[in-house]
């Protein structure tokens, strides 16, 4: 068929079928409409239509590449040499299919299907795309990033419940053209990927079923690790708390090996100040003041510190709960250092004591004594947020300062621990993980324990895609679908060796990429780039930098991309 007669076909099937999805009731219709941002569009995006749809009526052949254009300040839709001005915006409408084929979008050559409506407008000179998907539809492309599809079958029903009552709670936003946005602003969304079977059964077995409480959807906050103890909403984002959304002891993520912990040892017994690490100048300081009130010299440079006798944490954060946020560290020492000899004690000194003294400066007329232990522990208070927490590399939630620091005493050191990945709100993943995997926990006791007092209610829907698109009325058929491959990881058959261990790249988008870089500096000529789940072994502990090596290569990458345990 010519390209004239296939596009005299189009408009053919423009005039006999002009299907409208105005007045679609978003909110009943239980369809979410989601910001996707992932695809980092500029000015130019690549449609492929892989399922049934039509653009202002034409329809398309399954598998059609279409290009879309805000070049010249309106949107160009190119399709095999022919070019349609559409305006500041279009809609690709989703409609049925007679068989079970995958029905979906995929921008830029990704991975991932996009079920549903795609709706692209000019914001600023750059493309912007809506996908308007059904909720069981968009929860595929959620649960398992969420979670991680190896999770057990339980917990994803649980995070399938509480990802789908969030999203409807937000749907209708009348205030903004989206209801949900695809990032942690809201929940990771991906898009859809067929093998992904655990956390597909999940969204099927749990259809519908949604958080309620006093009557309306609940607000079914989550996050990755709750550190132990789960959090006020008023703590986050001030206002009331809600009554289903409790602060309460979570063993279970404390359990959990997978949840997060960053680590600062502290031995007991200092060799030199040096060991104090990061805190040496810190905690200097603060001694400094204290010994010149008891008549030591108060120069950090002759200050030293021989033992840490105690650590602990105290002052919490907030006066209204049981909250274990605490804000200050505290730690008892032992100390060294030079006293001031004052001249009626100096006479009485001997000989032999003397030679240890040292003259102050010349014109001073004071003399100090050598180094000495002082009789008494002393007691140092340091502001845990944010001083010691980021020079000890406890930081896990960039600049909110809400980590669960404490202290685990051993033998010879304090280790302090810190713990939660994410608000703490609500439900805790990694606790939920190891309820269902551990303890034989189902969905409704899992969320029985993050939100008490809210029941469990099954919705309905109105919505249903357009009829299926005449055959009679599409061009012939197009390129069959190929969708771009996962990239291939680099092996790693080594065995960790001592004070070796393998982590994995995790804390990036599944899109990304994390840069291997030469040196361990963000200027470093950069090796290659490592894509999401790359196993890595770690060949030494810069803190926040690793070096890392692969069977191909060895370089550094970032601490705070890299996981222990696989997601």
């Amino acid at each position: 068929m010519n390209r004239a007669k296939r596009f005299l076909m189009l408009l053919l099937a423009l005039l006999l079928f002009l299907p409208s999805t105005a007045g679609r009731a978003e909110t009943k219709s239980g369809v979410v409409r989601v910001l996707l941002t992932k695809q980092n569009l500029n000015d130019r995006a690549e449609i492929a239509l892989d399922g049934s749809y039509t653009l202002n009526g034409i329809s398309f052949q399954r598998g059609s590449h279409l290009t879309v254009s805000c070049q010249t300040g309106t949107l160009m839709v190119y399709y095999e040499g022919m070019a349609m001005d559409a305006g500041k915006s279009l809609t690709f409408v989703r409609h049925a299919l007679r068989d079970s084929q995958e029905n979906g979008v995929r921008i830029n050559g990704q991975y991932e299907l996009h079920p549903g409506d795609l709706e692209i407008t000019v914001q600023a000179g750059k493309l912007q795309a809506i996908l308007h998907a059904p909720i069981e539809e968009y929860l595929l492309g959620v649960v398992p990033y969420e979670m991680s599809d190896s999770f057990p079958l339980e917990a994803l029903k649980a995070q399938a419940i509480a990802a789908r009552t969030y999203a409807l709670r937000k749907a209708g936003n009348q205030k903004q053209a989206w209801d949900v946005v695809d990032n942690t602003n809201d929940q990771a969304y991906y898009g859809v990927k067929a093998e992904q079977k655990n956390a597909a059964m999940a969204v099927r077995e749990t259809a519908g079923i949604c958080g309620i409480y006093n009557g309306q959807l609940a607000e079914c906050f989550y996050s990755a690790s709750n550190g132990g103890q789960t959090e006020l909403a008023s703590h986050v984002w001030g206002g009331g708390d809600l009554g289903y959304l409790i602060m309460t002891d979570d063993p279970y993520d404390l359990e959990n090996p997978d949840s997060t912990v960053r680590t600062f040892t502290l031995k007991k017994h200092l060799d030199s100040n040096g060991d104090l690490g990061p805190i040496r100048d810190l905690v200097l300081g603060a001694l400094s003041e204290t010994l010149e009130s008891m008549g030591y010299d108060g120069d950090t440079e002759h200050i030293r510190v021989t033992d840490i006798v105690k650590a602990e944490t105290a002052l919490p954060m907030y006066h209204d709960s049981p909250s274990r946020i605490m804000t200050k560290l505290i730690l008892t020492l032992s100390v060294q250092g030079r006293k001031l000899i004052a001249e009626d004690e100096e006479e009485e000194i001997s000989i032999f004591a003397m030679a240890t003294n040292t003259p102050a400066p010349a014109g001073s007329g004071e003399t100090w004594s050598g180094m000495q232990s002082i009789p008494q522990s002393i007691s140092v208070t340091l502001d845990l947020f944010p001083t010691v927490r980021n020079l000890l590399n406890l930081t896990i939630n960039g600049g909110t300062q809400n980590e669960l620091i404490s202290i685990r005493e051993t033998d010879a050191a304090f280790v302090l621990e810190s713990r939660r990945y994410g608000h703490g709100v609500g439900m805790s993943q990694r606790g939920a993980q190891c309820m269902a995997g551990n303890y034989g926990w189902t969905y409704e006791q899992i969320l029985r324990f993050y939100y008490p007092g809210m029941t469990l209610k099954k919705m309905t829907y109105d919505f249903a895609l357009p009829s299926p698109v005449n055959d009679t009325f599409l061009a012939t058929p197009g390129p069959a679908a190929t969708p771009t491959p996962r990239p291939t990881l680099m092996p790693l058959s080594a065995t960790p060796g001592p004070n070796q261990h393998t982590v994995h790249v995790t804390n990036i988008g599944v899109n990304s990429y994390l840069n291997l870089r030469a040196e361990p500096n963000t200027q470093a000529a950069v090796l290659c780039q490592l894509y999401y789940g790359q196993p890595l072994l770690v060949l030494e502990d810069l803190g926040d930098w690793i070096k890392v090596r692969t069977d191909q290569l060895t370089g550094y990458v970032m601490v705070q991309y890299v996981n222990d345990a696989q997601e």
